[in-house]
């Protein structure tokens, strides 16, 4: 898994480019925001009325299940759509 990898998955499902390594998904329920690291990845789910929920992971500790449109370790089953 790089930052390459991660910047295309997340073009591929919805996200927006904010910048290079910023990149967000907004819905009525909530908004995730995917912050790409010099060697990690951060995800910040803020649904209203909730606490910001916050993932990070190594690069190298993640497995890429693209295909099922989520990151192994990262995202939980059903996550996102």
């Amino acid at each position: 898994m790089n930052a390459d990898m991660i910047a295309a998955w997340a073009a591929q499902n919805g996200f927006h480019s904010l910048n290079a390594s910023n990149f967000r998904r907004q819905d009525d329920a909530r908004t995730i925001t995917i912050e790409i690291k010099k060697m990690s990845v951060v995800l910040i789910d803020e649904r209203p009325g909730s606490r910001p929920r916050l993932v990070s992971r190594l690069f190298k500790d993640m497995r890429s299940a693209i295909e099922s449109g989520r990151f192994e370790g990262l995202l939980p089953a059903g996550y996102l759509p």
